[in-house]
């Protein structure tokens, strides 16, 4: 199986099909709708245990300044070294986030929780 049809079935798809119930429209989950590069990343130290930003080189809807993840994110580890190995590698990124919940660490900006990332070919 290729890495691409694995990412797809693993993450994709559970993600599609949550979009299928009720939920789906409060969700706000968002996608830019074509690969992107990651132009900027911000590790905190401290805000929010740790938290980590970034930017892509197209926004999704409502998510002008990027994505956050939580420190506290299960998923949190993978999400990041995926995002710094395609930001280190020039590499483009699929992105999906909800864009009804927004980073508390910036007031002005618009940075939409992460769902899922990976990267693209």
């Amino acid at each position: 199986m290729n890495d691409s049809r694995n990412f797809r079935d693993v993450v994709l798809l559970p993600l599609v099909a949550a979009c299928l119930g009720p939920t789906c429209a409060a969700a706000g989950v968002v996608t830019p709708g074509v690969a992107v590069m990651i132009t900027q990343s911000y590790a905190y130290a401290s805000y929010g245990g740790g938290d980590f930003v970034f930017s892509t080189s197209s926004p999704a809807p409502g998510c002008g300044s990027g994505w956050y993840i939580k420190s506290t994110d299960p998923g949190y580890k993978a999400a990041v070294a995926v995002v710094l190995a395609a930001q280190a590698a020039g590499l483009q990124v699929i992105v999906y986030g909800d864009n009804s919940d927004l980073w508390a660490g910036s007031p002005s900006g618009r940075y939409c929780r992460l769902q899922t990332v990976g990267l693209s070919s």
